[in-house]
């Protein structure tokens, strides 16, 4: 499995998002650009919040815009984006700045996605990485005592 590098192919930072759609819309983007998801795959994220709740809302202030390999998934990939404004899903008290949207081709693919998103929450990064200034500045956090 290859390392998880943030680059500005796949990583956006102060966006500014009318709603949740439209966040979850500009982080799956890129995947989307980068060949790594069909045009249809934040469709399917979207319905699927509509369908069992904000499931992708995973710590304060965080979500993992993501959906089944079969619902669009070219190839695993990962992209990154924080909000200038932060956004409200139904159900959840605190807003979300940080958005990892991630696809897989199977179940085992994303695991090291998983991985990081998990030591981001662990060691408390959310807020830094939501203030973040710089790509370097954001690898430099999370790449930090691997």
């Amino acid at each position: 499995m290859k390392e998880i590098k943030f680059t500005k192919e796949n990583v956006r930072l102060n966006v500014q998002a009318d709603d949740w759609k439209d966040a979850i819309h500009q982080g799956v983007a890129l995947l989307e650009h980068n060949g790594l998801v069909t045009n249809k795959y934040a469709s399917h994220i979207i319905r699927n919040i509509d369908e069992y709740g904000p499931y992708i809302v995973i710590s304060p202030g965080i979500a993992i815009p993501h959906a089944r390999p079969e619902d669009g998934a070219i190839d695993i990939g990962v992209s990154l984006i924080t909000l200038k404004q932060p956004v409200r899903f139904h159900n959840v008290e605190t807003p979300v700045r940080v958005l990892i949207s991630f696809s897989a081709q199977d179940n085992n693919q994303h695991l090291n996605i998983i991985k990081l998103i998990v030591k981001i929450i662990e060691d408390g990064l959310i807020q830094e990485i939501a203030d973040i200034s710089s790509i370097q500045k954001l690898n430099d956090l999370i790449g930090g005592d691997k």
